[in-house]
């Protein structure tokens, strides 16, 4: 079974600036994700960062409540 490729030129792990230009909204909703765990993220010292599959996971789960 052959491996899966990484995609090194697109970054797994998001900040919250990244994250926002990715969902194409404000860091300050992104933020919000946050408080209302709403989205999953990790902290690294005093940075939060981001799976892109997480972001990814929010969208898909508020199509299907819309």
């Amino acid at each position: 079974m052959p491996s899966k490729q990484i995609d090194t030129d697109v970054p797994r792990m998001l900040t919250v600036q990244d994250a926002a230009k990715y969902l194409g909204s404000t860091t300050w909703f992104v933020r919000s994700l946050v408080w209302d765990q709403k989205v999953r993220s990790l902290k690294f010292g005093k940075r939060i960062v981001f799976d892109r599959a997480d972001l990814d996971a929010f969208v898909e789960r508020e199509k299907q409540l819309a």
